[in-house]
């Protein structure tokens, strides 16, 4: 055998494996806070991540107006499915709602056009009607996946829809700490303790808003402590690896309680001037500047990535699966 023969042997099949390999690599993207008249110029490096699904996870276009009226939301709707990447067509989507795409500033289950917008949040998303979604309120969902003969279960909460009043000082929220102070609602706690005994060796559970960090003063399941407090134990109790991605912020980071990790995806093209931002959770360092979030699913481990727009790694961490 000539070496030329040779060498187009050795190189075929390290080309293979090498594609055999990045094909065994699970990669779910993230985001959160995408204003629609504006360019997000991190389209391109998801779209080169070469990701299996994408995860929303809230403010995906701003429609909100002081009235709450939706007029003005099913505009952005409009000129978002206008500028969608084509790479949208190839992935999975997943996608859950903040504020601004609920249709008012901080909203909550008092909101008047809430059934409304859910009506518009599921036409826009296309969810179909056989969907669990369409025969509730709430936006919230779970699917389960079997990646690398592993069991990934992704959870999707709604914050919106049933969550009770916040308060409020001097333009801070502080804690509610009244025993009927929800965030989820009943139905929906219900429906999630059912979800999380299903058999699953991942959880990746969606969170609009901010679930381990404490020290700022903006919107988070620490406004309602007992909530948040309900939540940690019910996922303390699982065998399973769990994950929680959120956005909201426009200030992305990775965040640990122990073996829980939280990476908070936003924003990705709302970008807010720097101001310095920790907490006793913290990995690393918040960041300010348009991002995105990349969760990678391997045989022995899960990678979640922090990256800016041009595809440069602002935070990481590896953790070794269960």
């Amino acid at each position: 055998m000539s070496k030329m023969k040779r060498l187009f042997i050795v190189l075929s099949i390290f080309l293979y494996f090498d594609i055999k390999s990045e094909q065994e690599t699970f990669k779910i993207g993230l985001g959160s806070c995408n204003d629609q008249n504006y360019f997000t110029k991190a389209w391109k490096s998801i779209g080169n991540e070469d990701i299996n699904a994408f995860f929303f996870l809230g403010d995906n276009v701003y429609g909100d107006i002081p009235s709450g009226e939706l007029t003005l939301l099913e505009m952005a709707y409009q000129r978002f499915n206008k500028n969608m990447p084509d790479w949208f067509r190839e992935v999975e989507i997943y996608a859950i709602w903040d504020d601004h795409d609920y249709g008012l500033n901080d909203g909550g289950a008092n909101y008047r056009y809430k059934f409304e917008s859910q009506t518009m949040f599921k036409d826009f998303w296309r969810i179909d009607d056989s969907d669990p979604r369409m025969f509730r309120n709430g936006v919230y969902f779970s699917d389960i996946k079997e990646i690398h003969n592993l069991k990934v279960l992704f959870i999707g909460l709604d914050t919106r829809f049933f969550r009770s009043e916040l308060t409020k000082k001097d333009g801070i929220y502080l804690a509610n700490e009244e025993n009927e102070a929800t965030v989820l609602g009943e139905e929906q706690w219900l429906w999630f303790k059912e979800q999380i005994i299903k058999p699953h060796d991942i959880l990746i559970l969606g969170s609009s808003i901010q679930v381990l960090a404490t020290g700022h003063r903006f919107e988070k399941w620490a406004n309602f402590p007992l909530e948040r407090e309900k939540l940690l134990s019910a996922l303390d109790e699982l065998d399973s690896q769990v994950i929680l991605v959120s956005g909201d912020r426009h200030r992305g980071g990775i965040y640990r309680q122990n073996e829980l990790i939280e990476i908070t995806a936003s924003s990705l093209n709302r970008s807010i001037p720097y101001s310095y931002e920790s907490d006793k959770l913290l990995l690393g360092n918040t960041h300010t500047q348009n991002n995105y979030g990349l969760i990678e699913l391997a045989d022995e481990s899960i990678k979640i990535s922090l990256k800016n727009e041009k595809m440069d790694v602002l935070e990481y961490i590896e953790i070794p699966l269960k």
